[in-house]
């Protein structure tokens, strides 16, 4: 079996495999905007199909993560992989409601698990701890970068196939994406703990333990909320303002694919923006500008169509700056043999939240009258917004507990 030991090499090849295995990502939220009507489905249930994408990413993650300080997190990577193929195979041949839609969705997001931290894992345990740190913000960014893939390739089959041929090619992807790290990531076994201290791969304490860790893990939860009720829910959106303005469901899918491109490079930014200027103080400015950037899309709804495509597109933004910093802050304050538990908990925490971000949004929309309804929407966006009020306030008090230099 060849492989890379070239860092450069290793963090592409690592990035282009998690981003091929992400295209089932965005299924739901694209195909939502026909399946919800022909499953008579209210929109709290369309809100909960997603949300079961990140239940399932929360159940897989204590075991699939936190094992990583033990097992090559390229075998468990491989096994993620297999599983999004084959939960995006059962959506195609047997999802028809509710039920079955949520229950293929959560093993898609449990496949999720397998590749997403364990894809940061390969690179912790083969990259120099300065190498390491310039990386994780790009890898991170390339979740959006797979969004962005995803909605680009879903929306675009929306116009031509069903669901069915859509789920089928998630698969392919996911497949493609296990055998390039087979091939080409070589294997390496963890570090050795000292036998003084051994831990259980599943003892998830020292994530509680390292308070500067887990102020950036509850930011996490809050940030991710925010982020998957906007992204769970962006493209029926863009879609709605796209209808009332005439424009083509081809141009609302290439503006969904560049609202997450976007929020790749604002998360490369956002992370080295922190460096040297007070990571904590850095996270809960740019909550603060998110919260008035939410606000104000919330009311230019109605405005003409690019203003209130330019509000929504800044605020992705504002909730992307601070994505990559919250898990190199994790990273940078975590030791190395707990490093797997510390970002199992960062994903359980963070992906917890983002379970309940689109029902969050679904709720809204059935108070309000629909999703038909500019008014109902702009409930769901301060809904959204309160997500990094709460990444404001947790960080500001990390900054006064923990001082500028963390």
């Amino acid at each position: 079996m060849s492989g890379s030991t070239r860092p450069l090499v290793l963090i592409v090849i690592t990035c282009l495999a998690a981003i091929i295995s992400m295209v089932s990502f965005a299924i739901w939220p694209v195909f939502l905007v026909t399946l919800g009507g022909e499953w008579n489905l209210s929109n709290v249930e369309i809100g909960w199909v997603g949300g079961a994408y990140f239940i399932g990413y929360v159940a897989a993650t204590p075991v699939l993560v936190g094992l990583t300080d033990s097992i090559d997190a390229k075998r468990i990577f491989i096994g993620g992989s297999l599983a999004t193929a084959t939960g995006s195979a059962g959506f195609a041949l047997f999802a028809d409601g509710f039920w079955s839609a949520a229950l293929a969705w959560s093993i898609v997001g449990a496949g999720l698990a397998g590749t997403y931290m364990p894809g940061l894992q390969i690179l912790n345990a083969r990259l120099s701890d300065d190498m390491r740190i310039r990386a994780v913000p790009f890898y991170t960014s390339c979740f959006s970068l797979g969004t962005g893939v995803s909605f680009l390739v879903n929306g675009t089959l929306l116009a031509y196939v069903d669901h069915k041929v859509a789920a089928w090619v998630g698969a392919g992807g996911a497949f493609a994406g296990a055998m390039a790290v087979l091939i080409l990531v070589r294997s390496r076994a963890p570090q050795r703990r000292p036998a003084s201290k051994a831990r259980h791969p599943l003892d998830l304490r020292p994530a509680i333990r390292n308070r500067v860790a887990f102020s950036y893990i509850l930011a996490y939860g809050a940030h991710t909320y925010e982020l998957f009720a906007f992204r769970g829910w962006s493209f029926a959106l863009f879609a709605l303002i796209g209808a009332r303005h005439g424009l083509s469901l081809g141009l609302v899918t290439g503006l969904v694919s560049a609202l997450t491109l976007a929020g790749m490079a604002a998360s490369i930014i956002g992370a080295r923006l922190c460096l040297g200027n007070g990571r904590h103080r850095i996270i809960s400015l740019v909550g603060m500008a998110s919260v008035i950037v939410a606000a104000v899309s919330s009311l230019v709804l109605g405005a003409p169509v690019w203003i209130a495509l330019g509000c929504l597109f800044i605020y992705n933004v504002c909730i992307m700056l601070d994505s990559g910093a919250l898990t190199v802050g994790v990273v940078s304050v975590a030791g190395e043999g707990d490093r797997g538990a510390l970002l199992a908990v960062h994903s359980m925490v963070g992906f917890a939240g983002g379970s309940l971000g689109a029902p969050a949004v679904g709720m809204m929309l059935d108070l309000g009258g629909g999703g038909d309804r500019l008014d109902a929407w702009s409930g769901a966006l301060l809904i959204m917004g309160l997500g990094s009020a709460l990444v404001a306030l947790i960080q500001w008090r990390a900054w006064r507990r923990h001082g500028f230099a963390v």
